[in-house]
């Protein structure tokens, strides 16, 4: 068994030294500067929502009610949320007409727990696009129920009142969400206003920061899930980016709660970053030491951690590169650490870098990865286009700096 399993992974980092070297280290580049001469396209309008086209994004602004959020979200991601959800509602179909199956009403007994904001968001979503409201359910409760991917996220202080952070995105090409991210720009009746890129048709904050310079990604823990009375993950991480202005905020919600469903958060503030590990009764929490902080996909302070080589390693490395570089660090020196084999796994042709973003909680500035046409190629191997969550929430606020970073 073991040798069989070497084998496999030998011929694994073969086949993906083969793609490499025939797609080139970074594939065929995309010119950056074509992007950002492109004038934004509509794509759409309902009441006060929009969605647009800007430097190769598809953004959807969405503003009212947390059911008028929602209702514009289905009509105009409909088919994106049909679409490249594909792979869910082909289980849900299957796990249906499966008298034994549990997910599904594990899936609906969840929903007690989610705030009713929420609920009115995704029954919202549901009627906007024509599908069930219980599918629209298990698509949020899916991440807390069973899905797993690998992430990877680390904050550096780039002066003293400016907190750096990159988020790193690491998913299996072989799912049709692979790529297909979009990113949401929400002003909410209550809380505060955000930018969040997510799957179409999810009520999360994954991955996103919001206009008081809070900045929230939700990580795998890699511990089994054994209590169930949580709010699940996605509807946790969307209100910690809806109503913290602070990371004691961030730490008071999460404190709040009785019962955690197993994952990481990694935060960051204008001045700070921390993470916070929980899963079923426990929560703990790392706050940045030393100007630097980095996360991998385990957990190194509560009871129940699993420590996988593959993620220790992985941490180590990050935490070594920030140390050596930590009196030169900045927004290209992170790029080099999100471009790095360990950091992006590139090594594996067949689940990598899905999506790369830079933060700047201090300047709200964040620039996203434009991912190379080859599922072969991590997204942090292309160039990085900027944005400013002023300019996209309200109108106002500055341009990014810098508007954009090249290809590899």
């Amino acid at each position: 068994m073991k040798f069989k399993k070497n084998n496999a992974l030998f011929i694994s980092i073969l086949f993906g030294a083969f793609i490499l070297v025939a797609y080139g280290c970074g594939g065929k580049k995309i010119n950056v500067q074509d992007l950002l001469n492109q004038p934004v396209k509509n794509a759409g309008n309902f009441n006060q929502s929009k969605k647009y086209i800007k430097a190769g994004i598809t953004f959807v602004y969405l503003t009212g009610t947390p059911y008028d959020i929602g209702f514009a979200h289905g009509k105009l991601c409909k088919d994106e949320i049909i679409n490249f959800n594909r792979y869910c509602w082909d289980a849900y179909d299957k796990l249906k007409n499966t008298p034994d199956g549990k997910w599904l009403p594990l899936s609906r007994s969840l929903e007690k727990y989610i705030p009713e904001e929420y609920i009115a968001e995704m029954k919202g979503i549901a009627d906007g696009a024509g599908i069930e409201y219980d599918k629209i359910l298990f698509l949020n409760t899916l991440v807390t129920i069973s899905e797993h991917s690998k992430c990877f996220a680390f904050s550096f202080n780039q002066t003293e009142s400016n907190i750096i952070t990159v988020r790193q995105i690491d998913i299996s090409n072989r799912i049709p969400l692979w790529k297909k991210m979009i990113l949401y720009i929400i002003k909410p009746q209550n809380g505060y206003g955000f930018a969040a890129l997510l799957n179409p048709g999810w009520v999360s904050g994954e991955t996103g920061m919001n206009e008081k310079g809070i900045t929230v990604s939700e990580n795998n823990i890699h511990i089994q899930q054994t209590q169930w009375d949580v709010m699940p993950i996605d509807q946790l991480s969307r209100k910690l980016l809806q109503y913290s202005k602070s990371i004691d905020d961030v730490g008071m919600i999460l404190r709040n709660q009785k019962t955690y469903p197993a994952k990481l958060i990694f935060v960051s503030s204008k001045k700070s970053a921390s993470i916070f590990e929980f899963a079923n009764k426990e929560i703990a929490s790392i706050n940045m030491k030393n100007g630097y902080l980095a996360m991998a996909n385990h957990a190194c302070m509560i009871p129940s951690k699993n420590i996988r080589s593959h993620s220790e390693k992985r941490l180590d490395f990050a935490n070594q590169f920030l140390k050596e570089n930590l009196e030169d660090m900045d927004i290209e020196k992170a790029i080099q650490l999100a471009r790095t084999s360990r950091i992006s796994c590139r090594w594996n042709p067949f689940s990598h870098n899905r999506q790369s973003i830079i933060f700047s909680p201090a300047t709200l500035d964040f620039w996203i990865a434009i991912p190379a046409e080859s599922n072969y190629i991590p997204a942090s191997y292309g160039p990085y286009v900027g944005f400013n969550l002023l300019q996209e929430l309200y109108g106002t606020g500055h341009d990014p700096n810098p508007k954009s970073i090249p290809s590899y």
